[in-house]
């Protein structure tokens, strides 16, 4: 199970250029997340009332994670991810666009090669939908759509970085042997004790 959480980038992430965007955002039709954002909350007549959406800053628990790097559109992202620790196959954590202090929160899963994720920079509400396909190395590969205007969808790609695997790799190839997940999580419960 997915966990469902938004996104709304401040004002002053936009001007800093860390929107992700599959174009320069100067017209043209092209549409990135801000974009998407501005007409979501048009369509719900939202705005908000207490000033700019500030990002959500990183947090402590996720900073000894395992760090995979890649692209949204024409954006680097840094994630921090690690298994969760009541699921399996299942990961949590965050991740960063370019050098942007704010983080967005990850909660995703994997399955026989197919890989799902969602996003939140508030914690609470669903932003942005990962759907891709785990590869031989275990980097991923497939596309981001906006959760309040599904026909915005940008590519991504990424990949483990510093040799820590969480994603596990997945090949179809016969024999191939590489369609293994990792242990399952220790019980909380367990008391080392044998019967």
């Amino acid at each position: 199970m997915i966990v469902a959480t938004t996104l709304a980038l401040p004002a002053a992430a936009m001007a800093a250029g860390d929107d992700l965007s599959t174009g320069d955002g100067q017209g043209g039709g092209s549409f990135g997340i801000n974009d998407a954002i501005r007409a979501g909350e048009a369509k719900r007549g939202a705005s908000l009332s207490t000033g700019p959406v500030r990002m959500l800053p990183p947090r402590q628990e996720y900073a000894h994670y395992p760090t995979y790097v890649g692209t949204v559109g024409d954006k680097q992202v840094r994630m921090r991810i690690a298994p969760k620790t009541d699921t399996r196959d299942s990961l949590q954590g965050e991740y960063q666009i370019g050098d942007a202090k704010g983080v967005r929160l990850l909660s995703g899963e994997w399955d026989s090669g197919t890989f799902l994720m969602e996003e939140s920079d508030d914690g609470t509400r669903v932003s942005g939908n990962w759907e891709g396909q785990i590869d031989r190395n275990g980097a991923v590969r497939g596309t981001w759509t906006d959760a309040y205007n599904p026909a915005i969808v940008l590519p991504f790609f990424i990949r483990p970085f510093g040799g820590h695997l969480v994603i596990p790799p997945f090949d179809m190839t016969p024999g191939s042997g590489i369609t293994y997940a990792p242990p399952p999580p220790k019980s909380s419960i367990s008391t080392d004790k044998t019967r």
